[in-house]
């Protein structure tokens, strides 16, 4: 019976024991479903906010709070800040750790001003209605902020702005930006440019997103505005934490640039006399060292407007099909006053019979010979070509100038797009710094030197590395032609200055009885120091015109006046 009573007893106690794990386990489920988890609402708002969500955010606030902060000043408050801070994203950097009702989290705040700001984002959190909620406040708009406090951003420019000198150290451009000065008068007005406020409302946000004040001036056109983050420098700007009236505490700080003066390769004797030269009227002038790609001056709107180049491309394609070996100097076109190309009449200039050897119509700028030669050449090569002449490429020179455009060959769909292409109308468009340029390849042998202008204290220059365009002897080849023109050609407007002079000349149509006049070349013709580039938009004839002013300007550059 003992032994019976015994073994009851321990089913009994077994069962009790036993009852009591189940129920522990019991509880613990029901603790792990039911319990609220002070963590989860501050992990939900911090991945939000890192996913620039803030209404998910705001779904983690506490209704309490939610009742005195409506969604629009949540949303307005997180905005505001994020635009003092200029912040990008928030992300936490390690585990999150509970502590009295806060949950602290390290994360770091990258911004595009101050770059990243390390920190501990402390959330606190509030039980309510059987769950846990961010007890959210203002200070939760940046992490690091304490009670009563805002962000604030505080900015300190550069007392001065730099100066703009040219070669000799002359002064172009002198003093702070809303007063600025400029000793040389016209001759430099369009190449220097001009400062002033703001234009419009984007480039005034713009501003002040880079720490300027508000309506300050800065470069707007010219070389003040393409050099402005060397001329201007940039501010010291601090973040900072404002509580009144507790005072104020630096969150972060980006040091300022201080501003530079830039030297340019501008020569004050030749801006002048081309300047002079151009007389006023609608157009451009560039004059470059042919051995280095330095602008030794721009007149006008030499950098800044593009138009058809017209005969002057012939240099173009003139150096695809040497160099694709379709054609030789000696090669024969019969006289012809025109070529049919689909049923379209494309006509030499003054509709004379024009023909010969490739040089003898390269110098009386036959079109009814270089259309079919550029046909010949095909849109591919011909495109290629223009590429490596600097067409559809991003000017290195240290000016906003535009980029020169040769058309794609898929839209060069016929041999007449392709012919009138190749004689440098239907699309192609150029500056005269862009076929100054072209001539300066010839000037060298083949070997391009980039345009450049400045001198700058970041990089030694915007001068970019030379590279070769075509062969020396397609070059030379070229060369021989451009001789040609000046000699017993369409250029011979050109000749009788201080040195022989290589060149082409151009007249492009633009309108109705309306052409513009061109002339690119160098000088001496056997030893070149400078090229040039002219345009006079409606102008006339390019050897009529523009050769004589190419004369001259060369004539300036090198008599060194």
């Amino acid at each position: 019976m003992r032994r019976v009573a015994l073994i009851g007893m321990m089913v009994v106690l077994l069962a009790v024991v036993a009852g009591g794990v189940f129920f522990a386990l019991d509880r613990g489920v029901g603790l792990a479903s039911k319990d609220p988890d002070p963590v989860a609402p501050a992990r939900t708002f911090l991945k939000a906010w890192s996913a620039g969500d803030l209404r998910a955010m705001y779904r983690e606030v506490a209704p309490q709070a939610r009742a005195t902060t409506p969604y629009t000043g949540f949303s307005a408050a997180y905005r505001r800040a994020a635009a003092t801070a200029t912040l990008r994203t928030v992300r936490p950097t390690g585990q999150m750790l509970q502590r009295d009702g806060v949950i602290d989290v390290p994360v770091v705040a990258q911004t595009r001003i101050f770059g990243p700001i390390r920190t501990t984002l402390e959330i606190p959190v509030v039980e309510e209605d059987g769950r846990y909620w961010v007890s959210w406040k203002p200070l939760l708009t940046f992490p690091g902020l304490e009670d009563g406090e805002r962000l604030a951003r505080q900015a300190r420019p550069p007392a001065k702005r730099g100066a703009i000198l040219a070669r000799d150290r002359t002064v172009l451009a002198r003093g702070p930006a809303d007063a600025r000065e400029y000793p040389r008068g016209t001759p430099f007005a369009i190449i220097t440019g001009h400062c002033g406020p703001a234009q419009t409302g984007a480039q005034a946000g713009a501003r002040r997103a880079q720490g300027w004040p508000q309506g300050s001036s800065y470069g707007l056109s010219g070389l003040e505005a393409s050099l402005d983050p060397t001329l201007a420098g940039t501010p010291t700007i601090r973040l900072l934490a404002v509580a009144q009236p507790a005072g104020t505490r630096v969150v972060a700080t980006r040091k300022g640039r201080a501003p530079h003066n830039v030297v340019t390769t501008l020569s004050v004797s030749v801006q002048d006399a081309v300047t002079t030269v151009l007389d006023g009227m609608q157009g451009g002038i560039v004059v470059m060292d042919a051995r280095t790609g330095a602008v030794r001056a721009s007149a006008g709107l030499g950098m800044d407007l593009l138009q058809p180049p017209g005969s002057t491309f012939k240099i173009v394609t003139a150096a695809a099909a040497l160099t694709a070996g379709k054609v030789s100097l000696g090669t024969y076109y019969e006289p012809a006053h025109f070529v049919q190309l689909g049923g379209f009449r494309l006509r030499n200039f003054h509709g004379e019979l024009c023909g010969g050897t490739l040089l003898e119509a390269f110098a009386h700028s036959c079109n009814s010979v270089f259309a079919p030669v550029a046909i010949d050449v095909g849109a591919e090569k011909l495109a290629d070509m223009a590429a490596g002449f600097g067409f559809g490429r991003r000017p290195s020179v240290a000016y906003p100038a535009p980029v020169s455009v040769m058309p794609r060959p898929a839209v060069l769909n016929s041999d007449l797009e392709v012919g009138v292409a190749g004689i440098g109308q239907g699309g192609v468009t150029a500056t005269a710094l862009q076929m100054a340029s072209a001539a300066q390849v010839i000037a060298a042998h083949g070997l391009m030197h980039p345009p450049w202008l400045a001198r700058l204290p970041h990089a030694a220059t915007d001068r970019a590395k030379p590279r070769r365009v075509i062969s020396r002897g397609v070059a030379n080849e070229i060369g021989q032609m451009m001789q040609a023109v000046v000699s017993y050609g369409t250029g011979v407007g050109a000749a009788g200055g201080a040195a022989s002079i290589a060149g082409k000349t151009g007249t492009a149509e633009v309108g109705p009885g309306k052409s513009d006049a061109w002339f690119v070349g160098y000088s001496p013709a056997t030893a070149p120091e400078y090229a040039v580039g002219v345009l006079v938009v409606r102008g006339g004839v390019g050897g009529t015109v523009a050769a004589p002013m190419a004369r001259d300007a060369l004539s300036a550059a090198l008599a060194g006046l």
